[in-house]
């Protein structure tokens, strides 16, 4: 398993998929305009957005991919706001650059991010555990969208849903994982991040309830950087908890060659659409 065998972190941060591209300002700050793209059906900022945000803007201010990102939402923004990202870093070594995102608009904070980003280290040790289910390809898989509480024509597509598309996958023992792809462009860091908040709908399906969640936090641990073609990911959630309203979890991701790229893990306010 190699490390960081692709370090075009700049590259993916500034445009390399459009769905994210910051424009860049100065002394570390990057503009990322919230458009339908980004935003919940609420018109408001999808968590997976304010990750994906951070994880392109470590990516740029350090030169280097990122390694991991957590990410904490303490406001909100709505569409047509400019999310001023502001990038720090922290702390440079040798090998990895510890670094900062402060995510605000005019109304103040909207999200705190922490993280680390890595350069290339091909000759490292590197192995992954755990083992991508045995799943139908996605050719051979189902489009998959959530039970609205709406009907769906009345609905406006925002967010991922709008960005993106979505497969059931069947496994072996009956459960299923999700097919996911941006519909435009191929995956990055940044990409994965934002495809990796499913996991509050997963809890609540794994506890026989219908909904979503709204993110306190996400966060995200890379390792194989996605191959230049990479096109489907495999979303392998796992619940872990949900109590008092609150809903907690993680999820593998996996290209469709059985390469582990990223771990996330997430806790959020359980929305039931029920």
């Amino acid at each position: 398993m190699e490390i960081f065998r692709d370090d075009s972190a700049t590259a993916n941060a500034t445009g390399a998929n459009s769905l994210f591209e910051l424009h860049p300002g100065t002394d570390g700050h990057y503009g990322l305009d919230l458009t339908p793209d980004l935003a919940r059906f609420d018109g408001r900022l999808f968590g997976g957005a304010g990750l994906a945000a951070s994880v392109a803007a470590l990516e740029s201010v350090t030169g280097r991919g990122a390694l991991w990102t957590t990410v904490q939402f303490v406001g909100t923004a709505q569409i047509g706001d400019r999310i001023d990202c502001h990038a720090e870093v922290l702390a440079e070594g040798y090998n990895t650059t510890q670094g900062r995102v402060t995510g605000t608009t005019g109304d103040g904070i909207i999200f705190l991010a922490l993280g680390s980003t890595a350069r290339q280290r091909d000759e490292a040790f590197g192995a992954a555990y755990g083992r991508m289910p045995a799943v139908s390809d996605p050719d051979a898989s189902v489009a998959w969208k959530p039970d609205f509480p709406m009907a769906a024509g009345s609905l406006t597509l925002r967010g991922p849903f709008a960005t993106a598309e979505f497969r059931q996958a069947e496994c072996e023992d009956g459960s299923s994982k999700l097919w996911a792809r941006i519909r435009s462009g191929t995956q990055t860091r940044a990409t994965i991040a934002y495809l990796a908040d499913f996991v509050p709908s997963a809890v609540l399906r794994a506890a026989g309830r219908n909904g979503g969640g709204v993110s306190l936090d996400n966060s995200i641990r890379f390792g194989v950087a996605p191959p230049e073609a990479t096109d489907w990911i495999l979303i392998d959630t796992e619940p872990y908890l949900a109590d008092s309203g609150y809903v907690h979890g993680g999820a593998r991701l996996w290209t469709a060659g059985g390469e582990l790229v990223a771990v996330a893990s997430q806790t959020a306010v359980a929305k039931l659409f029920d």
